[in-house]
Parts: structure tokens; sequence; C-alpha cells
């Protein structure tokens, strides 16, 4: 196993890492789409035109510096354990890594900023940060964009706008979303309601590793579906509308709880942080479903001394990649659930409730 990634497990990353007591917004993503004028998709192009288009993206990243202390990681390079790292810190999609041969990822230091190359299309620019930042998010992504763009030539027609490997992302190729904490809708019973209404809206219902992935931790996934016929600054105001809505819904939600359903609310916080205190061995599902309910005690004030880096150190640094990396090996099933609660224990214990 290499150690190219090691020093991620340093540290968490930044939009992670912050103080906040806002809860339910966890973080807030704004991506662009682009591809290069005249080359084939990814899904189409031969895989010598691929490297050739990564080799270009490449030296187009080096030669920049809007990005501070850019990384720059040919996929090919990393193994099965290093990759799934990127994944479980939401640099790189599962996508990105089934084209492994001919695409690539660079990320800043800071971790906010993640470029993919030859994903679904040539170039994925994301940035991600902290709780409902998503217009200094943007701000930052058009930076970005605009210094990339400016060394390479998009493909772009007047009539349609960027043009984009899926159909769905013509126009701007353009998305946002939000990672959402919810537990109060789903213990009510009202998210099933709720996820009907946001589809109905035009929002993308996703699990905690976005497409494809499942809802665990009563986190969801909210994204824009919109990318044509409105500018970004459109596509933004629509869907902060939509989700102020839905976070408004669970502040209610919780309301009721404190007011109405409070033993049995404190009950659920105490069980959780009594199995992760003392657990003896651990899933990654029952670690984040678990975790979920120490989020939801901390916010409401259950627990006083417990901050959110904490509880994002554990979600993080608890996942299979992050424990087989650290461990410098493949573990069995057995073994990562074993020492992923030997981890969880020990920091739960530090925490001092």
């Amino acid at each position: 196993m290499d150690e190219k990634l090691k020093y991620l497990l340093e540290k968490l990353p930044e939009w992670l890492n912050n103080s906040s007591k806002e809860d339910i917004i966890i973080s807030s993503r704004v991506r662009f789409a682009r591809n290069i004028k005249g080359v084939l998709f990814p899904s189409v192009a031969s895989q010598e035109e691929l490297l050739r288009v990564d080799y270009r993206i490449e030296d187009v990243l080096r030669s920049i510096d809007i990005i501070e202390e850019i990384r720059i990681y040919p996929a090919w390079e990393l193994d099965e354990i290093g990759s799934k790292i990127l994944i479980e810190r939401h640099l790189a999609s599962r996508d990105l890594f089934k084209r492994k041969e001919s695409a690539g990822l660079a990320f800043d230091k800071s971790e906010r900023i993640s470029i993919m190359i030859n994903e679904e299309d040539h170039i994925r620019i994301q940035c991600i940060y902290e709780n409902f930042k998503i217009e200094e998010a943007f701000i930052r992504l058009i930076e970005i964009d605009d210094e990339i763009g400016s060394l390479l030539t998009y493909s772009y027609k007047d009539t349609l706008g960027f043009i984009t490997s899926c159909p769905t992302n013509l126009g701007t190729g353009f998305r946002a979303s939000v990672l959402l904490h919810i537990p109060a809708l789903f213990i009510s019973g009202k998210i099933e309601e709720i996820l009907k209404e946001l589809i109905s809206s035009g929002i993308i219902i996703r699990g905690y590793y976005g497409e494809g992935s499942e809802i665990i931790g009563n986190i969801i996934q909210c994204s824009t579906s919109q990318s044509l016929g409105k500018s970004e600054e459109e596509i933004i105001e629509d869907f902060k509308e939509k989700i102020y809505k839905i976070v408004e819904k669970e502040k209610k939600e919780r309301k009721e709880l404190i007011e109405k359903k409070y033993n049995l609310l404190e009950d659920k916080v105490y069980r959780a942080y009594g199995i992760l205190k003392n657990a003896r061995s651990l899933s990654a599902f029952e670690m984040i479903e678990l975790l979920s309910s120490l989020r939801l005690g901390a916010s409401l004030g259950i627990f006083k001394n417990i901050d959110f880096p904490i509880l994002n150190e554990l979600m993080i640094f608890g996942q299979p990649a992050h424990l087989q990396y650290k461990m410098g090996r493949i573990l069995s099933q057995e073994e990562r659930d074993y020492l992923r609660s030997l981890f969880i224990r020990k920091k739960v214990s530090e925490i001092g409730i």
C-alpha cells in the first residue's frame, strides 16, 4: 500500500473542521462540467486520446496559481484503498475510478476544491464549503473556471451553452447540492412525504456518498437538476428557497421532539452514546447511524461539551478505507468492525460526557 495520501489521515477537510453549531446543513457543494472543444467525450474516446486530455489538463493546473498547494494524482497511480479514501472524503466519485487507466484528480490543501479529469466529462470542477455557504463556494468556482477556461477552449454553442456528456448538464453545466442532517424528520415518520415533495419540485435525492449510494445516518444529499434555461444565480436562488423550507420543517420537528417527547429523545441519544462508548464491534453503517443521534443530542443541548469537528472526525476516520490505510493493509470485515469500535471508544471516552 503506497503512502501518497498518508498525510490525509492527519487532518479533516476544512469544510468539516469548523466550530459552527449549524447541524442541519452540513455542507454546500457547487460544480461545473466542462469538455474540451474538438475532443470526444470520455465515454467514447480512446484511452490514448483520454491520456492526452489528462496530461493537457494536468499541465494547465500546474501552470495556474489560483489553487493553493494543488495536488495532482493520476488515477492509475492510486491503489484500491487510496481511491476509496478520496471517495470517502468526497473528493472524487466512484465513476472516476471506473475509467482509472486514463483519469486523474487534483485538489487543494484545504480539500474545498477538487477537479476530476475524464470522469463523465473531461473536467469536473467542484467546491465544497461548510454549512450553507453556497454563494462563497460559487464565487470560488467561477474564479477557478475562468482561470482554467483562459487556457483551454471549452466545447460551447450559443444555442445550447456548454456541451456536456449528459444532456441534463447542458447549458451552464452547473449543479449545486447540500448535505442535510434531518433526523427529526426521520423520527417523526414524515421523511417520505418530504422526499416526495422535493423530488416533485425538481430536486435530486441521493445518499451520503452521492449518486448510487444509500441514505444512512439521516443524511441526504439534495441536488439541483436544471442546468439549461436559467443562469447559475437563478438556479442557486431557487435551490436556496427549497432548502430553507426543509430546514424549517426539520427545526419544527426538533421543537416538537423537545416539547412532547423529550424523554424518548434523551433515551435515544444516550443509548447511542452508550453503544459507541462500549461496543466491541461496530460496522460503518452502525457508526454513522449512532453518530447521527449524537449530533442531534449535541445540537439540542443534551450534550453540551461536544463540538461538531470531533463528531466529523469520528465519521471520517472510522470509514473502511481510512481504517485500512492507517493499518497499512487490507482488513477483513471483522477486523474493520473491531478496530472501528476501538477507535470510537477511545475518542468518545476522551470527550468525557
